[in-house]
């Protein structure tokens, strides 16, 4: 696969700032997408790339990801200076911090809100994060996964300040508001980055696009509708992004 030419001259153009931060999604953008959440694995290549890209000068990288921190940290095996980025930009590595006694209570009442629905619906799956829970439908038929998600839904609608987010066969309901675009402003901020690479597939990766600056270049892995600069089809096409930017910053 070849990078279409618009892409390669927005790298070229990237690669050739004094400092920048690369970010790349997990699922769906490192590691293809599969039925258990917790069979996913990075594609081959795809860690030691962004081990190289952090420790060049002046270049920073960060796994921004939906999974809870520490799942993210078991799925990657990333160690510093790759920053983890989870639960939608509410947890970093850099700084772990736990939720307020609000947030603890809120979710917990969530908690029982949502427990009716795993008994309802068969091949729900709950995961439990530290400000939000996700419903997962995935391996499930169309519509019994479609009902479970409304009825997650609804139950959202119920509780105080819940943020919905739905993706590609989940729900997630937040008891505080995060965003991966916010998340790698502050880190380019902290790292003193001059621009952003962002590549994800998702409803809170096109979020992310929507947040970061004209300076910055949004990738999109895979169809559908975006509001990003750039597409790649799959991972095999973000492996090829992350080698160009290590070839232009290595002058290779």
């Amino acid at each position: 696969m070849m990078l279409d030419l618009s892409l390669a001259h927005a790298l070229r153009d990237l690669a050739s700032r004094r400092s920048i931060l690369v970010g790349v999604d997990f699922d769906g953008t490192l590691a293809p997408l599969v039925d258990d959440p917790m069979a996913a694995r990075p594609v081959t290549g795809s860690l030691d790339l962004l081990a190289e890209l952090a420790e060049l000068p002046d270049v920073s990288v960060a796994v921004v990801s939906g999974r809870a921190l520490d799942t993210l940290d078991t799925l990657t095996g990333a160690r510093p200076p790759v920053v983890l980025i989870g639960s939608h930009g509410a947890e970093s590595s850099r700084d772990q911090r736990l939720p307020d006694e609000e947030a603890t209570r809120r979710l917990a009442e969530l908690d029982q809100a949502v427990a009716p629905i795993l008994t309802e619906h068969p091949g729900v799956r709950l995961e439990r994060k530290p400000t939000s829970l996700v419903l997962h439908t995935r391996g499930l038929e169309s519509d019994p996964a479609g009902r479970a998600l409304a009825a997650g839904a609804e139950v959202a609608q119920r509780q105080e300040g819940v943020i919905v987010t739905p993706g590609k066969d989940v729900l997630e309901l937040a008891v505080t508001e995060a965003g991966k675009g916010p998340a790698l402003l502050r880190l380019a901020e902290e790292e003193g980055a001059e621009a952003v690479l962002y590549l994800g597939d998702d409803v809170t990766d096109e979020r992310a696009f929507a947040t970061l600056r004209s300076q910055d270049v949004t990738v999109r892995v895979g169809p559908g509708d975006t509001v990003a600069d750039h597409r790649v089809e799959d991972e095999q096409g973000v492996l090829e992004v992350l080698t160009e930017v290590l070839r232009l910053r290595t002058g290779g």
